[in-house]
C-alpha cells in the first residue's frame, strides 16, 4: 500500500481558533505543493475550506458545546481510517517548505518496523540513545521527558489513540502521560537538534502565545500576503509559556 492513501493529516485545533485556519492553510498550501495526503481539521463544530485543498471536519460537537482536548483529539482520530497521521496544531506556520521526502522515509520506516510508534520531526530536548538506524532520528529513551508531546510528528494512529486519555488537557498528555509512556514497549524517535527540519516553524512561540498573536507572524503573513485583524487577539510582548 502506499503512503498516499495510508496518510492522513491531523491539523488539531477548536472553534475559538478558527481566526488561525485561513493563514495556517494558505501558508501550509504554499509550503507543502506536493502533499499527497488529505486534511482531518480537529475541531468541535465549525467547517472550514481553502481553495481546492482537502480539508474535512467531523461536526462531532454542537457549536459551543465544551469538550476536554483527549476527548477531542480521541473520537476525531477513531473516524480516520489511515494506518498514519501526521500531526500539527493550528499554530504551526511554516516558514519553509515541508521535506515530502523524508515524510516517505519515515513511513517506509514505519512499515518496516511494526515498533515504531513515531517520529517526531522537531527535537524533544529529553533523554536519547542515537542507535544510528534512521538517520536523522535519535531514539528517546524509555524515561525520557515529553516522550509523547504536540510537535510535528508521524505518529501510527492506533498508537496515539492508545496514549491519549480523554480526560486530559494537552498539557496533561505531554506530561503525565510521558511519565506513563515509561512502561509502553513501543520505539520514540525525535529529530535530532540542529538536522534540517521536515517541517519548519517557528518552536516554542509557534504563532500565538497567551492567547495572543507572536508578534513574528505579522511579517511571514505580509510574505504570504494574509491580510488579517489583529487586533482582536493583539500581540504578545513576551513568551508567556501558556499556548491557550
Amino acid at each position: 500500500m502506499t503512503s498516499e492513501c495510508n496518510c492522513t493529516v491531523v491539523v488539531s485545533s477548536c472553534d475559538k481558533y478558527e481566526d488561525t485556519w485561513y493563514p495556517f492553510f494558505k501558508i501550509l498550501k504554499a509550503e507543502w505543493p506536493d502533499r499527497p495526503y488529505p486534511i482531518v481539521l480537529v475541531t468541535e463544530s465549525k467547517s472550514f475550506e481553502y481553495g481546492d485543498m482537502d480539508i474535512r471536519t467531523l461536526h462531532l460537537y454542537a457549536p459551543g458545546e465544551r469538550v476536554s482536548w483527549g476527548k477531542l483529539q480521541k473520537e476525531s482520530l477513531k473516524r480516520i481510517d489511515t494506518e498514519y497521521v501526521i500531526f500539527l496544531l493550528e499554530n504551526f506556520f511554516l516558514h519553509g517548505k515541508v521535506d515530502q521526502e523524508r515524510i516517505e522515509q519515515c513511513i517506509e520506516w514505519m512499515d518496516e518496523n511494526r515498533n515504531i510508534s513515531v517520529f517526531y520531526f522537531r527535537e524533544t530536548y529529553s533523554a536519547h540513545m542515537q542507535d544510528g538506524i534512521y538517520p536523522h532520528f535519535e531514539k528517546i529513551a524509555k524515561k525520557g521527558k515529553y516522550r509523547l508531546n504536540c510537535k510535528a510528528a508521524l505518529w501510527r494512529r492506533d498508537k496515539l489513540i492508545d496514549y491519549i486519555r480523554s480526560h486530559e488537557s494537552p498539557w496533561e498528555w505531554e506530561n503525565l502521560g510521558s511519565i506513563r509512556s515509561s512502561r509502553y514497549k513501543e520505539d520514540f524517535y525525535s529529530a535530532i537538534e540542529g538536522e534540517p527540519y521536515v517541517f519548519d516553524y517557528e518552536f516554542p512561540d509557534g504563532g500565538i502565545y497567551g492567547g495572543k498573536w507572536s508578534p513574528g507572524v505579522k511579517e511571514l503573513f505580509e510574505r504570504h500576503d494574509i491580510d488579517i485583524d489583529f487586533s482582536e487577539r493583539g500581540f504578545a510582548s513576551k513568551w508567556t509559556g501558556v499556548r491557550r
